[in-house]
């Protein structure tokens, strides 16, 4: 048996193998108890570990028992709530079993002879680390007095795929198995979200306390590309800011970052042998006369490109052409049909000065540019844009025109056809694959292209057709830069990838699909409030099987998500339009009828009538109200912290108001 300190007076309990021991060394007399529940506590220093099947040694001192037994009554009740807690993508099957397992630092990962398997644990030890105070080891061989986390990867595992997962959480360990060390990572999300639901600190303790049910999880994702396009052109988003989206990304069980880097508005990437594009092409005057920008430097970008790799993240860089150039065109002229000069647009739109097809040091520089690229970005894909490109100039530009005649190509949608296929062979050269908006279909597509289909679900169907892989991102289903008036989080969950009608062997054509979020209205401040909670909603789209699939279910699951959202400090945003206005007219009093309405539960609408801005102090909407005079409603939904928009509406009472009227 361990010896007793002499020197310490508060009672602690250990764990200590198969044996556990009540420290008290004024108290000599002690029997065993046998124990039948798992709890741990802390007394700020006096440590308290009670294990299932354990033996305590109980001093005779009755007041040391009372503590005892007052801590089992009264934290049983802590590891009986939330016996299913919910996992948002949602797993193929979760089957709860009897028991929790104490998450604390008396808990270490072992992965035997497997180093590979450090990588997929190392975000989780991070995590903990760092954000809740205490260290995770990693085991080669196992020790005494320690609760483990077994993860390997086995051939046997076939069923689970690249990224699939199975999960067992007993009481005494957990043990995770996979083909590959994605699945082990992808695990250890659905892990990290429940024991974050039962995190607990109780009054007066110094640790948070978590625990996960036990419990038997099988999962795998149905796509494989499951992705969100974040644009950091129109608003330029800081290097943490983009790190903490790769986490939250990671933490849904999303695999690609798609980072929109080239723009009208800004050139965010530095590339070392043409300057100019950071110098000039990164920074635009605003209309109030100010200077914006900001770029990533090549350190940045790896930085930002390995964090994503550990967790298993590929960055995926879109460097756009022929249109949506400006930026490029500022800095170097020369590429364009009329010479220039240009400035940085500052406004939002499509512009007609785009790369000229006819040059060929246009062809000189996107070879350069890409190759640096593809040195910082090691995705098997590169997307170059393709969309929006207005032909005008190449329509007038004498250089198109014989680019057109030389290459017996029939109008510009071929040339920008032939633009594209040229620009295909040099990454396929390099070992890399394109991927194009759905414009690029047009005038014919590029021999091994992938399609990403936007302006509906008819580009993947195309694509997928003709045998052609398709990334399906449509704007009634994925651009969250779209308000929740329009694209609500039923609207996100109700997305199918798989286009209506295409046949059943062309649907491995879909690799998945991606949300958008575009960023003329939506600086980095606003960002989480567009994005969340419909990215909740697409990571189940994307991941989770289509089998009972219910948007019911999962906004009663979202309910409890939104708690690990707030741990995350995720600024969200609303489910559905936040307020619902109408007003009706009263003819037979010549009043108007208003009433308002909250577009989700928890909301709480507060209102004036006089034309001032309305804040949590202003009065609460209970009721439908009449008037007969003229009036600006305006309203704000509140929820908790979470603030929407000011909604505003005037009423005007005139002297037609509820009179017949003819028109003549």
């Amino acid at each position: 048996m361990r010896s007793v300190s002499k020197t310490k007076q508060s009672a602690k309990i250990r764990n200590s193998n198969k044996t556990a021991y009540i420290c008290a060394p004024t108290h000599q007399n002690c029997k065993p108890i046998h124990i039948k529940q798992k709890i741990f506590i802390e007394f700020g220093a006096t440590t308290l570990y009670i294990v299932k099947s354990l033996y305590l040694y109980k001093s005779t001192d009755m007041r040391l028992l009372f503590i005892i037994v007052l801590i089992i009554s009264g934290f049983h009740t802590v590891f009986s709530q939330n016996e299913e807690i919910s996992i948002i993508p949602k797993p193929v099957s979760i089957e709860f079993t009897d028991g929790q397992f104490v998450l604390d630092e008396h808990v270490r990962f072992f992965i035997g002879f497997q180093p590979e398997l450090y990588k997929p644990c190392k975000a989780f030890i991070d995590y903990f680390r760092f954000e809740i105070g205490f260290h995770i080891d990693i085991d080669r061989a196992k020790e005494p007095g320690y609760s483990y986390i077994n993860v390997e990867t086995s051939d046997t595992a076939e069923w689970c795929g690249e990224e699939g997962y199975h999960l067992e959480v007993t009481e005494e360990e957990i043990n995770i198995t996979a083909l590959k060390p994605a699945g082990i990572f992808y695990a250890l999300q659905s892990l990290k979200q429940v024991l974050l639901y039962s995190e607990f600190t109780p009054r007066g303790f110094a640790k948070n306390i978590f625990y996960a049910p036990a419990c038997i999880i099988h999962d795998k994702p149905r796509f494989q590309w499951r992705g969100m396009n974040l644009d950091c052109c129109r608003h330029f988003m800081e290097k943490d800011f983009v790190k903490r989206y790769i986490d939250l990304l990671a933490f849904h069980k999303m695999n690609v970052l798609h980072w929109h880097l080239t723009e009208d508005q800004g050139w965010r990437i530095e590339i070392k042998k043409y300057p100019k594009l950071t110098e000039i092409g990164a920074w635009r005057i605003e209309e109030d006369g100010t200077r914006y920008g900001g770029y990533y430097t090549q350190d940045d970008i790896r930085e930002i490109v390995a964090y994503a790799e550990d967790r298993f993240i590929t960055v995926v860089p879109e460097i756009e052409m022929p249109g949506h150039s400006m930026a490029a065109l500022a800095a170097y002229p020369h590429l364009s049909c009329t010479g220039g000069p240009f400035e940085v647009e500052n406004r939002w739109g499509v512009f007609k000065d785009i790369y000229c097809a006819g040059n060929d040091s246009v062809f000189a520089f996107l070879k350069d540019v890409l190759s640096e690229v593809m040195v910082l970005f090691p995705s098997e894909y590169i997307h170059i844009g393709g969309d929006e490109a207005p032909k005008y100039r190449w329509e007038n530009c004498p250089k198109c025109q014989k680019r057109i005649k030389d290459e017996g190509l029939a109008d510009e949608h071929e040339l920008q056809s032939w633009f594209i296929t040229k620009i295909e062979e040099f990454l396929n050269d390099n070992g890399r694959k394109l991927i194009g908006w759905d414009e690029i279909l047009e005038g014919g597509l590029a021999p091994s292209a992938t399609v990403q289909s936007w302006r509906g679900f008819e580009g993947a169907f195309e694509a997928a057709s003709h045998n052609h892989t398709a990334i399906v991102s449509p704007t009634s289903h994925c651009y969250f830069d779209y308000g929740v008036g329009t694209t609500n989080l039923e609207k996100v969950y109700s997305f199918e990838p798989i286009p209506d009608g295409l046949p059943t062997d062309k649907h491995r054509y879909i690799l998945g699909g991606e949300c958008n979020m575009w960023s003329e209205r939506a600086p980095q401040e606003l960002v989480d409030s567009k994005v969340f909670p419909r990215l909740c909603a697409i990571s189940e789209v994307l991941w989770s099987p289509t089998t009972d699939r219910s948007f019911d279910e999962f906004h009663e699951r979202m309910q409890s998500h939104y708690s690990l959202l707030d741990k995350l400090g995720v600024e969200y945003g609303f489910e559905n339009e936040p307020i619902i206005i109408e007003g009706l007219s009263n003819t037979a009093g010549a009043q108007f009828l208003v009433r308002m309405f909250p577009g989700q539960e928890g909301l709480t609408i507060h209102y004036t009538v006089d034309g001032t801005e309305p804040d949590e102090y202003s009065s609460e909407w209970k009721n439908a109200f009449y008037s007969d005079t003229s009036f600006i409603l305006k309203a704000i939904a509140i929820d908790g912290d979470n603030k929407s928009e000011i909604y505003t509406r005037r009423f005007q009472m005139h002297n037609a108001f509820c009179h017949p009227y003819q028109l003549n």
